[in-house]
């Protein structure tokens, strides 16, 4: 039945993403300029991977004309122009793509100088968990996808949604999430903290210092994690490395063989605040409950 069902659905999202665009369009970005489009864009420069990932995520992946550097899923990207970094584009090459909307982060200082080049630029990315729905809603109205916008957050809360069933009645591992060895690392309220929290895992870093705070190293020692997460793996650290630190051979996390080098993919959705968020958390909860996946 589901299956008979599948083809209708499918038309209906498409018909009701043509008939909520509504154009000209007035939205306010993070920095609270309104930013208007007069129809649907149809080239579209993303200066962070989280934006070309969630344009591509909405079905959109055909307008975008230039990405920025790290910008590197999915596959369909690989072929695009590329800027430079998300705060210093090569703008001469970006002007000359004549895109009618420009994504970059609202940190990256780039509004100012594109917008006076006569771009339409958004400036804004999500940094929590609520903010990436609402970023999904967001620019599908900006783009006229609205419907493919309603479909992705019900995709990714499903998945969520999935991993929570999974997980109930587990008792969460203590946690310690590296981002570098000095060592900095994320509290439980930040995003990362949050998508950990949802994979089953419970942050021993206490909230009070933040959202990336960096701890010293007898802190983590004497908060004895069951899990470490190495999100620096990427970039050369490994388990042997935390070892081999003083004090650290007996953290719990080390004795038992539980400091995880994270992949390259793995460290990319769990820092990009986009469609991949919900496979990011079953990624986390695959390595902090094995045996429920």
């Amino acid at each position: 039945m589901r299956r008979a069902l599948l083809p209708s659905a499918l038309l209906l999202a498409f018909a009701l993403s043509s008939a909520f665009a509504a154009f000209p369009l007035t939205v306010v970005d993070d920095l609270g300029r309104e930013v208007t489009l007069t129809a649907a864009p149809a080239r579209v420069v993303a200066m962070a991977p989280s934006h070309t990932e969630t344009v591509c995520a909405l079905g959109a992946c055909d307008r975008l004309v230039g990405v920025d550097r790290h910008s590197n899923w999915p596959a369909e990207v690989a072929g695009l122009a590329t800027l430079g970094d998300a705060f210093a584009p090569d703008l001469e090459a970006l002007v000359a793509l004549e895109p009618d909307l420009v994504l970059v982060d609202e940190y990256s200082g780039m509004h100012e100088p594109l917008a006076a080049l006569g771009l339409t630029v958004y400036a804004g990315t999500p940094q929590t968990l609520e903010e990436t729905f609402a970023f999904f809603e967001l620019l599908g109205a900006m783009l006229g996808r609205e419907a493919a916008a309603a479909l992705l957050v019900g995709r990714v809360e499903g998945e969520l949604a999935g991993v929570a069933a999974r997980l109930e009645g587990v008792t969460p591992p203590t946690v310690f999430v590296e981002l570098d060895p000095t060592p900095y690392t994320v509290g439980p309220a930040s995003y990362v903290g949050t998508l950990v929290r949802l994979a089953g895992g419970e942050n021993v870093v206490d909230a009070a210092l933040g959202d990336f705070p960096q701890v010293d190293p007898e802190y983590v020692v004497a908060a004895d994690p069951e899990v470490i997460l190495l999100t620096d793996a990427p970039f050369g650290v490994t388990a042997a490395d935390v070892a081999a630190r003083p004090g650290w051979a007996g953290i719990a996390a080390v004795r038992e063989g539980r400091v995880l080098e994270l992949t390259p993919e793995t460290v990319d959705m769990l820092s990009r605040n986009g469609p991949r968020l919900g496979q990011a958390v079953i990624q986390l909860a695959r390595l902090l409950h094995p045996d429920r996946f």
